[in-house]
């Protein structure tokens, strides 16, 4: 029996501006309810780097804690 092989492909940070490697990736609606402005808006999956994840975390904190309650 043969594993499934997943390519890891390095991926940039879709922030404008930004040419960090992306660490972690989310919906677009997801990052859409903070103030990053992205290099292209018709993506689907938005990829973040290490920077701009905490900003992300640090607006987004209030919204991820409501969703946790319902």
């Amino acid at each position: 029996m043969s594993l499934a092989k997943h390519e890891e492909v390095a991926h940039i940070c879709d922030v404008a501006g930004c040419s960090s490697e992306a660490e972690r990736s989310f919906n677009i609606k997801q990052v859409s309810k903070s103030s990053l402005e992205l290099k292209d808006d018709s993506i689907r999956q938005v990829h973040l780097c290490k920077n701009h994840y905490k900003k992300f975390k640090k607006e987004t904190s209030n919204d991820r804690s409501l969703d946790q309650v319902y």
